[in-house]
C-alpha cells in the first residue's frame, strides 16, 4: 500500500518537473495579448461610479474586442458611459423615427421621417432636410429593421415621398417624390446653436434659440453674442429648444444658465457633482455674463433627445429663477443624470466612463426618470408635415406662440 503511495507521488513529482523544465511560462504573453482590456479595467476600477460594482472578469474576457469588453463591464443603471473607437467611421448626420404609414393606408409599409439633419452631413448635401419622409432605400421599400441602413455605410440611395392635403375631399395623401444620392457616411463637426431668431407675436417679441449640442471653444462666446442680440432686440419671452441637445460640456451649460437668472446668483453653485464615495467632488458656480434675461419669461423644449449636461441646464435655471416663470414644453428628457470623463488609452481609443453624479443648484441628484414637462407636447401630433426648427409653424413653437398670446395651450 505505501509502495503504491510512493509510485504516485514519484509520477506527480516527476510531471511536475518536467513542466517546469520543458513547459513554458507565458504570463508575458498573455500580459501582452490583454493589454488594451487590462489598462480598460484597471482605469474602471479606479474612477468608474459603480466601481465597487465591477467583479474580477473571467481570464478569457480579456481577450474580446476592446468596446466589448468595455461595455461588460458597464452597471445596468449606467445609461451615461460610451466607448469612442480609433476608427471612426462616422454618420450621414440623420436623426429620424421610423413607423408604419401614418396616413393608415398600407399598414405594412413603413417610413423613416427625418426629424434632425446635421448641416454639412451627407444626409444634408443629398438634399434631406427635417420633414423629409424616406420610403425606400437603394431601390427597396424600407422595412421594420432597414431603417438601421440610414444611419452609417458607404452611401445610398433613398427615395422621398410627400403627404399632399386634398382640400376637396378632406384629407391627406402620398405621392411620389426624388431619389436621393447620399455618400458614404463621414466624420463632420456638429453645429452646436443650430438657429436663433426673433419673432413678433402680437404685442411680444419672441427669441428663440435651437442647441444641437453644449460643446466647442467657442461656444460661450457665441451664446454670449445671442443673448446680447436678444437684450437688443427687447424680447419679452425667451425660448431655449433642447429637444435633440444630447451632449456637452458642463461651462457652457453654465453660460448659457447664467444668463438666465438673476445677476444676484452669481459666484453660487450651478451645479455639483458626487462621486462614487458620496462625495462633492467638484462644483461650478453662477458666473457673471455681458448680459442677463432673468427678467424674461422662459421656455424650454426638452425631449428623448434631451440628455446630461443640457438635462441640468434646464433643472438648475428652474430651481434658480425665484419668482421669473419656467415653462417647460415637449416630451420628457432622457434622465441621463451621469457626469462622464474622457480617458485617451495607450493603444487609440478612449473610454468615457460615468464618474460623477449630477446635482442642479438647489443640491438635488437629476432625476433618473427625467425631467417632466409642464405641458406634454409631441411633435409628432402633427407628424404628417413636419416644420424646420425656427419655422413659426413647427408644431411646439406654434403651440409655445399660442400659449404666449392666449395664457393657455390650444384645446
Amino acid at each position: 500500500m505505501r509502495i503504491n503511495r510512493l509510485h504516485t507521488l514519484l509520477l506527480a513529482l516527476v510531471a511536475l518537473l518536467s513542466v517546469a523544465s520543458c513547459g513554458e511560462d507565458r504570463t508575458y504573453e498573455y500580459l501582452e495579448k490583454t493589454e488594451e482590456n487590462q489598462w480598460t479595467y484597471s482605469k474602471m476600477k479606479e474612477v468608474y461610479y459603480w466601481a465597487d460594482d465591477i467583479k474580477q472578469p473571467e481570464r478569457s474576457a480579456f481577450f474580446s474586442a476592446a468596446s466589448k469588453f468595455f461595455s461588460s463591464l458597464l452597471s445596468k443603471n449606467d445609461k451615461a458611459s460610451f466607448f469612442t473607437d480609433s476608427v471612426t467611421t462616422g454618420s450621414y448626420g440623420l436623426d429620424f423615427v421610423l413607423m408604419r404609414d401614418p396616413l393608415g393606408e398600407k399598414l405594412n409599409r413603413y417610413y423613416a421621417l427625418a426629424l434632425y439633419v446635421e448641416p454639412g452631413s451627407p444626409a444634408a448635401l443629398a438634399g434631406i432636410g427635417r420633414g423629409t419622409w424616406i420610403s425606400g432605400i437603394n431601390g427597396k421599400a424600407l422595412t421594420s429593421t432597414s431603417g438601421n441602413l440610414l444611419l452609417a455605410g458607404e452611401g445610398m440611395e433613398v427615395i422621398t415621398s410627400h403627404v399632399d392635403y386634398d382640400d376637396e375631399n378632406g384629407k391627406y395623401f402620398w405621392t411620389n417624390g426624388d431619389t436621393l444620392a447620399v455618400q458614404a457616411s463621414a466624420t463632420f463637426d456638429s453645429k452646436a446653436i443650430y438657429v436663433d431668431s426673433v419673432y413678433n407675436v402680437r404685442s411680444s417679441k419672441v427669441g428663440y434659440v435651437a442647441c444641437r449640442n453644449l460643446n466647442g471653444a467657442s461656444f460661450e462666446t457665441d451664446i454670449q453674442e445671442i443673448m446680447l442680440g436678444l437684450a437688443a432686440e427687447n424680447v419679452t419671452d425667451i425660448v431655449v429648444d433642447l429637444r435633440y441637445c444630447s451632449e456637452g460640456a458642463l461651462e457652457n451649460a453654465n453660460a448659457v444658465a447664467s444668463a438666465l437668472v438673476p445677476v444676484s446668483l452669481a459666484r453660487t453653485p450651478f451645479a455639483t457633482m458626487c462621486d462614487k464615495d458620496g462625495n462633492a467632488s467638484n462644483g461650478y458656480d453662477f458666473t457673471e455674463q455681458p448680459v442677463n434675461l432673468s427678467d424674461k419669461r422662459l421656455f424650454f423644449i426638452t425631449g428623448k433627445g434631451t440628455k446630461g449636461a443640457a438635462e441640468l441646464l434646464v433643472a438648475s435655471v428652474n430651481a434658480s429663477r425665484g419668482m421669473h416663470e419656467v415653462i417647460v414644453v415637449g416630451e420628457k428628457s432622457a434622465g441621463a443624470k451621469m457626469q462622464t470623463a474622457r480617458f485617451d488609452s495607450p493603444y487609440g481609443f478612449s473610454i468615457n466612463p460615468a464618474v460623477a453624479v449630477m446635482c442642479a443648484s438647489d443640491g438635488k441628484e437629476l432625476s433618473d426618470a427625467g425631467i417632466a414637462p409642464d405641458f406634454l407636447i409631441n411633435e409628432l401630433e402633427e407628424g404628417k408635415r413636419i416644420y424646420p426648427l425656427g419655422n413659426e409653424q413647427e408644431y411646439i413653437l406654434r403651440n409655445i406662440e399660442y400659449y404666449i398670446v392666449n395664457g393657455s395651450l390650444p384645446e
